[in-house]
């Protein structure tokens, strides 16, 4: 896969947009560390040229994402400049904000998809979000955007707390209209490196990679989709990552090869959940486009070397010698370094876990 991506060359297909830090809730598995505004946010015109600059580079979905988007008094316009681009614009939200005339809003803007985070039943989802009435707004989100056709998805984070409830919060989203269910495992980043009591550990990857696998039936909604960081192979991945096309198995990080994120200052990664200097790392971050230009940014053939420039000698401890190793090149770079403080040793692994535990041969 990355071969062919060295030949046809690199474009941004979608884009995850921190539109500010500032949000309403300070999250207890929140990797941004999100909560106050940057003091260097980007202006209302360079957010505006930002959305052209993307159309002109290829850009196909742009999701505006937070902190909590909707608190920037500009995400309605971002939203339309993006849909007047022929961008595919959506958002993801905690759903405080959201209400039947910010979704008419936000419909009239363009936006046709609205996400919400929903990370459990009432108990599990308030704990993590610190708000003993989130759980009762994310649901009068749904029934606000449903008032006004806009199609529902809901993003939900594994934790220790949450992760038996997985198969009856389905039938809740059923019931709700939900299309898009994202799955996805918290890393121990930012404020969840705070509460690593509450991370998974690589074991209890043997009982919920089989449960999301028995959650991704098509004739039974929502639809779906495990995040970047669940996975990869042993013999759920075809279960996993099949949706009818040519590909049904995990093809590597995509970070600066298909992906980029934007922090609300400007700063430019691979990908959003890329740590960076909130948690004092900077070595994710490529520029920023007050300086350089995102076009320039994306261009430079020295930027996103961990993923262009990869090489199976980057690899280590298990990762190094597995079979996937070529294609898999370690997983999600951001659970792996966040686990290990290594881009590619990756102990959040199904693969990895079974063999370990002798559930699966490696040979």
């Amino acid at each position: 896969m990355l071969k062919l991506l060295n030949k046809y060359g690199y474009f941004p297909r979608s884009c995850v947009w921190e539109l500010t830090l500032k949000c309403n809730l300070q999250c207890k598995h929140c990797g941004s560390r999100a909560g106050k505004a940057r003091t260097d946010e980007l202006n209302k015109e360079q957010l505006l040229d930002l959305c052209d600059e993307m159309a002109d580079l290829g850009v196909e979905k742009v999701t505006l994402s937070g902190g909590e988007p909707t608190l920037n008094p500009h995400w309605l316009k971002i939203a339309q400049r993006l849909t007047q681009n022929g961008i595919r614009a959506n958002i993801i939200s905690n759903g405080i904000t959201w209400n039947r005339q910010l979704a008419r809003k936000a419909k009239k803007a363009g936006l046709r998809t609205a996400a919400f985070s929903l990370d459990g039943f009432e108990q599990s989802h308030n704990y993590i979000r610190g708000v003993e009435h989130s759980w009762k707004k994310v649901l009068s989100a749904f029934a606000a955007s449903r008032a006004e056709n806009i199609h529902l998805s809901v993003v939900t984070t594994i934790y220790k707390h949450n992760m038996e409830e997985l198969p009856q919060l389905k039938k809740l989203l059923q019931e709700e209209g939900v299309a898009y269910w994202q799955i996805q495992i918290g890393n121990p980043a930012g404020n969840m490196a705070d509460n690593k009591e509450l991370v998974l550990k690589p074991r209890d990857l043997l009982e919920i990679i089989p449960m999301v696998a028995q959650l991704k039936n098509k004739e039974d909604p929502p639809l779906v989709f495990p995040g970047d960081n669940l996975g990869y192979f042993g013999k759920y991945e075809e279960k996993l990552r099949g949706n009818g096309g040519e590909i049904d198995f995990w093809v590597g990080c995509r970070a600066g090869l298909q992906v980029l994120g934007i922090e609300s200052n400007g700063n430019i990664k691979g990908c959003l959940s890329l740590p960076s200097q909130l948690n004092r790392e900077n070595r994710f971050s490529e520029g920023n486009i007050k300086d350089t230009s995102l076009t320039d940014i994306w261009c430079n053939p020295d930027n996103f070397s961990y993923n262009r420039k990869f090489s199976l000698n980057n690899l280590g401890g298990f990762c190094r010698t597995c079979k996937y190793n070529e294609i898999c090149r370690g997983g999600c770079i951001w659970t792996s370094f966040s686990h290990s403080s290594s881009k590619f040793d990756n102990p959040m692994c199904y693969y990895r876990v079974a063999v370990e535990n002798g559930i699966i041969d490696s040979e």
